[in-house]
């Protein structure tokens, strides 16, 4: 199944700018991004970023919504600090050509 995934968080708990400052929640650079390298459940097909609008968007793949909250489960990643919306999705191009209408 494939996700869409968008992560949001305000200048106030922004983790990059808590780095710079030298806060002690603050993860290593090198953790920061982890999360685009996905694990064993789930793939990390693309991934983007909004600084200024201190946003995330990626479109996942897995086989269990579960996995996907557990990959941005703010517990277990510091730097998710704000509201996170995982919604299923269809990838409507590959329908289509599959469907053989592609190009009619």
């Amino acid at each position: 199944m494939l996700f869409h995934v968008t992560t949001q968080h305000s200048w106030e708990t922004c983790r990059g700018r808590m780095r710079e400052g030298l806060d002690p929640h603050s993860q290593p650079p090198s953790e920061m991004y982890r999360w685009v390298e996905g694990n064993n459940d789930v793939k990390v097909l693309c991934a983007w970023e909004h600084p200024s609008a201190q946003r995330y968007y990626a479109i996942v793949e897995a086989d269990e919504y579960e996995s996907v909250v557990e990959l941005f489960n703010p517990r277990m990643r510091l730097m998710w600090v704000g509201d996170i919306d995982i919604l299923p999705v269809d990838d409507i191009v590959s329908r289509r050509k599959d469907s053989g209408d592609w190009g009619q």
